[in-house]
């Protein structure tokens, strides 16, 4: 157990720490580390073998606090991180909930909050140090955000390591929508030398096209009517960076020009600038359009296509990696429900079959969508076939399925050590057939026994072996289940 934790709480205020330190004190006691800068809060990372870091974004300035945030993820994987950020910045929310921390909380701080925060955190540490033992059985840590274990992933994560190694040519991205086209982009940038440089993105589909030239060029005072300063576009601000162009098929031909010169020259003229400006930024593009047939429609210039795929990445659907849908419900099922502070719902197996049977149009951000409904609409309990949406269940028929596949994803998820969430275990006790009810061979204290011991089993297994809250989904006292346990012979058959 993680008696005694070492936690370091990085925030600007020294008033809020002062006010905060009584909680942590309160509620888990342990070693409590202070900065309040960016540069303490590294050297004080190097040199402590932290356990939790309570960390205030709004310590590094708003433009780069993701991506120190992405670095110390890359830097200190094990390490759990609860994100304080202001209330109200939706968009800095919605970041987060992008990447895989453990919990966050809003400022100014709520002693409520951060309480249960605490109490989360020494919790997971001290379940973290119970399965210590299991560590080679542990799942492959995520990538930069990125999750899969498939051979179509695992060759995915090896191609950005290459790409970094080269932080000059330029990258074209292509997948469905919601394959995770800007993670990709992100992990590219991260495992590069230009990690402690801006990664900026854009949406070049979200824009409107007069918009879209000052927003990445910038513009020059007086260059337009409103223009009353100059302002710096996306293109500088990613200097040393990562400049990312989501959508780069619904770009006007008249910007693709000018892209073709910043690729080509690397400089580029602000909107009413007369000299050209040098910049060190690379270009990672991204589409989910055929930008072949663009450029036979000539709607997309022949020599920027080329320019931006010197190195293509081609992101799989989640239709073709199927193997990897229990481990992203997994991981999104841990995000939403520690956001809420929820317990997590169990599937069972007839329940990932038909997950496993669909086609998920939408990918990976459909079947997130749908663990986030889940988890609000149906916590601590067992999910059924009618709760699935109607989409899924439309063409879903039990009789016609791929079995050989769905049989290898399940026997691989059945030695998981980290299988909490998906039951694919099959109840052994069926009821007895017309024929032993004709010869009397009902052994209905055998039955009543049997089933009773999985449901013991189950709970365990639910519960990571904690027997009081096994003993609470049972409604059971717990001293009743240690009794039934040892009367059973049951030790250890949940592990």
């Amino acid at each position: 157990m993680v008696d005694t934790p070492r936690i370091l709480f990085a925030d600007r205020s020294p008033q809020d720490q002062s006010s905060c330190m009584q909680l942590f004190e309160e509620t888990a006691p342990g070693k409590v580390l202070l900065c309040n800068n960016i540069s303490e809060l590294s050297d004080t990372l190097t040199g402590n073998n932290i356990d939790l870091l309570f960390l205030d974004l709004m310590l590094s300035p708003e433009d780069d606090c993701l991506t120190q945030l992405d670095t110390i993820q890359q830097d200190y994987p094990d390490l759990l991180i609860v994100a304080a950020i202001p209330q109200g910045n939706h968009t800095l929310e919605q970041e987060i909930l992008n990447r895989n921390l453990f919990f966050y909380v809003t400022t100014p701080y709520d002693d409520t909050e951060i309480q249960l925060a605490l109490k989360r955190s020494v919790a997971k540490l001290n379940l973290q140090q119970a399965q210590l033992p299991e560590d080679s059985q542990k799942r492959k840590p995520a990538f930069y955000g990125l999750i899969g274990e498939t051979a179509v992933m695992q060759n995915l994560f090896d191609l950005i390591r290459k790409v970094s190694e080269d932080d000059f040519a330029t990258v074209l991205i292509r997948g469905e929508s919601g394959t995770g086209k800007e993670l990709v982009a992100k992990a590219i940038h991260l495992h590069s030398s230009r990690k402690n440089k801006n990664f900026v993105p854009v949406n070049c589909a979200a824009i409107p096209d007069d918009l879209l030239e000052s927003e990445l060029f910038g513009y020059t005072k007086g260059a337009f009517t409103g223009a009353a300063q100059n302002k710096i576009g996306r293109i500088q601000y990613a200097d040393g960076g990562t400049l990312f162009l989501d959508e780069i098929g619904d770009m006007k031909p008249s910007l693709q020009a000018k892209l073709l010169r910043v690729l080509q020259e690397r400089e580029f003229e602000p909107v009413g600038g007369l000299k050209a400006t040098p910049v060190d930024t690379r270009v990672v593009a991204a589409t989910h359009c055929d930008l072949e047939q663009l450029v036979a429609e000539g709607k997309f210039r022949e020599d920027l296509y080329y320019r931006l795929s010197v190195i293509p990445i081609q992101i799989a659907p989640l239709k073709d990696r199927k193997g990897d849908i229990p481990i992203l419900l997994e991981a999104f099922l841990d995000l939403h429900a520690t956001k809420r502070g929820r317990e997590k719902f169990t599937i069972p197996k007839n329940v990932m079959t038909a997950l496993l049977s669909y086609e998920w149009r939408g990918n990976v951000r459909e079947l997130e969508n749908l663990v986030q409904q889940m988890s609000i609409l149906y916590s601590g309990r067992e999910i059924r076939l009618e709760d699935l949406p109607p989409r899924i269940l439309t063409d879903f028929d039990p009789e016609n399925v791929d079995n050989e596949l769905i049989n290898d994803i399940l026997t691989g998820l059945a030695s998981s050590a980290d299988n909490t969430v998906i039951d694919v275990s099959q109840s052994n006790t069926e009821p007895p057939g017309d024929d032993e009810w004709e010869d009397g061979q009902v052994d209905f204290k055998k039955l009543i026994n049997d089933y009773e011991s999985q449901l013991i089993i189950k709970a365990m297994k639910m519960t990571k072996g904690n027997k009081k809250e096994a003993a609470t989904l049972l409604n059971l006292k717990r001293t009743t289940l240690l009794e039934k346990i040892k009367k059973k012979n049951l030790q250890g058959m949940w592990q």
